[in-house]
């Protein structure tokens, strides 16, 4: 159960716990916003993922509370729904481009 009622308190309260370093997902690997690490996803555990649900649906967003072992770190990464949608329309275009799906 989501113990917050937005993403504000959400990332306050992952802030609170320690997960303070902000990264951005990529394609196969996570950097912090200073550019301090470059992790691999294989090296982090995903210890919280709350999902928010606004009434437009690009606002919808799932903030993780993230850590790696290996870094001995805590952060956050938080991805909006509809840049999950962009990014598989991409890969679906990048797929097509290059012949690697069958046509219907």
């Amino acid at each position: 159960m989501n113990p917050y009622t937005n993403l504000t308190e959400a990332l306050e309260g992952l802030i609170c716990q320690g997960y303070n370093i902000s990264f951005i997902a990529e394609k196969d690997f996570i950097t912090a916003r200073n550019h301090k690490y470059k992790i691999d996803y294989n090296e982090i555990e995903v210890d919280y993922a709350y999902q928010f649900k606004d009434p437009d649906p690009k606002s919808d967003a799932i903030i993780y509370g993230i850590s790696s072992k290996k870094y001995c770190i805590k952060g956050f990464i938080i991805i909006s729904c509809s840049m999950l949608l962009e990014n598989c329309l991409k890969e679906i275009k990048i797929n097509r481009n290059n012949n690697s799906l069958m046509d219907l």
